[in-house]
């Protein structure tokens, strides 16, 4: 598990502001936070099984973690090392690979390729959850209610159902 405090040069910097000049700070980073498109730009960069750094809010202190589910504004995330689960908004974290804790001499190595591209019926049954992007990106989560020939239907919980390709589903891991 790896502890990351704030940056010192943004405490030393932030230490000779007056309280006015904080509090005017704060306010221009909420409006900044609370704007639409920061948040629909960071849930685009997230996705399941993810690494992620993420804000512990209590301390801010900056820990790690995966992505284990996902909703519109916020993520459920596993952090490495003590094994519990946080749910955090999307714009309290970011993205990181392996490669951001390598050396920078490090050969390069590809990612590895992509499982199988496509999903068969068989792979799933009735009562998985499951989650798909719609045409919109947004992602939607629900449960197999009906398994057809090459779609499956789905129950999102608020009385919306979706019929879905196999090959754009992929199953979500409880922990």
């Amino acid at each position: 598990m790896i502890l990351q405090g704030p940056d010192p040069r943004m405490i030393e910097a932030l230490e000779g502001a007056s309280s006015l000049q904080l509090y005017q700070l704060k306010a221009l980073i909420e409006g900044m936070l609370a704007d639409p498109r920061r948040g629909i730009a960071a849930r685009a960069n997230l996705h399941l099984g993810q690494p992620v750094q993420f804000v512990d809010f209590r301390d801010g202190q900056t820990r790690r973690g995966k992505v284990i589910a996902m909703k519109d504004t916020q993520a459920t995330v596993l952090e490495e090392g003590t094994k519990r689960t946080w749910k955090i908004p999307c714009l309290a974290m970011q993205g990181y690979s392996g490669a951001d804790r390598r050396d920078e001499s490090a050969p390069y190595q590809p990612p590895p390729e992509p499982a199988s591209a496509t999903s068969h019926p068989r792979e799933f049954q009735r009562g998985d959850t499951v989650t798909f992007n719609d045409r919109h990106g947004r992602n939607i989560t629900g449960v197999i209610v009906r398994i057809n020939q090459h779609t499956a239907t789905l129950g999102t919980g608020d009385g919306g159902t979706w019929r879905v390709p196999f090959d754009a589903l992929r199953r979500v891991l409880d922990v």
